[in-house]
C-alpha cells in the first residue's frame, strides 16, 4: 500500500443505543478506532456495475491492516464516520488475506 494515497481520515464510532463490551448502553457514540485511508474511486465497469444496482452512495476505501477490524474482533454496529457524514459498513475485507491492507466498503446513510 503506497500510505502517500492514504489521505482520508476515517473513523469507526460505536453509535448511542448500542451496547459496550460489559453490555451496558452506549449513550453517546464513542470511538472504536481512526485510521488513514485511501479513497478507491468507482471507475468503469464497477461504476455501471454500482449504478444499475442502486448502490452510488457506496464508497470503497483501502486502509492498512488493523486486527480490531478483523471480524473476530470488530464489534457489532459499527458506523464510519467520513467527512462528518455516517456511513453502515457493507463489508470490510482481508485483501488476499495477507494481514496488510483491508478494503472497506460503506453505504451513506440518507
Amino acid at each position: 500500500m503506497n500510505t502517500k494515497k492514504a489521505k482520508q481520515r476515517i473513523k469507526f464510532q460505536r453509535p448511542a443505543g448500542s451496547l459496550d463490551d460489559d453490555g451496558f448502553p452506549i449513550k453517546q457514540p464513542t470511538e472504536y478506532v481512526t485510521v488513514w485511508a485511501e479513497l478507491k474511486t468507482l471507475k468503469g465497469r464497477t461504476f455501471y456495475a454500482a449504478a444499475q444496482n442502486n448502490m452510488q452512495h457506496n464508497r470503497e476505501f483501502k486502509i492498512r491492516y488493523n486486527r480490531k477490524l478483523d471480524d473476530r474482533e470488530r464489534p457489532k454496529g459499527l458506523i464510519v464516520i467520513w467527512k462528518e457524514v455516517e456511513h453502515d459498513i457493507v463489508s470490510i475485507e482481508n485483501d488476499d488475506g495477507l494481514n496488510k491492507t483491508m478494503t472497506v466498503v460503506v453505504k451513506a446513510v440518507s
